[in-house]
């Protein structure tokens, strides 16, 4: 749970950041705040995410969630689209010039996406 947690707090984050960039006028404060969210995606989100996922299966497979419950294949088809975001939000960090519209919605879809899988791992609804 913590560290999916830290998942979708840093992915937020980032893709806060990646929104917060496109309102700076210096283009040397834009370059060493994109080298800074690049090093934070590559050194702090994938090995956080790669924690997440084998800490989950092994739990899933642990306490027998997959046989128990649909709330865990829901949950799995969200991490889904969270690991698509968390790509996308890894090629906005690359790009220079994007619209904000753009940038924005993939921030917002992160925002819910976690909302739904922190309530679905809490909860367990169904």
């Amino acid at each position: 749970m913590i560290s999916m947690c830290l998942v979708i707090g840093t992915l937020f984050l980032q893709s806060l950041t990646v929104v917060f960039r496109l309102r700076l006028k210096s283009t040397e404060e834009a370059m060493g705040l994109e080298k800074t969210q690049s090093r934070i995606h590559k050194f702090i989100y994938y090995p956080i995410l790669g924690v997440t996922l084998i800490s989950g299966i092994v739990l899933a497979v642990k306490t027998g969630a997959f046989s128990e419950g649909k709330w865990i294949h829901v949950k799995l088809a969200l991490l889904m689209i969270l690991i698509a975001l968390g790509v996308q939000n890894g090629k906005q960090i690359k790009e220079t010039v994007l619209p904000k519209k753009y940038a924005m919605m993939v921030h917002i879809a992160i925002f819910i996406v976690g909302a739904c899988m922190i309530y679905l791992a809490t909860i367990k609804p169904f």
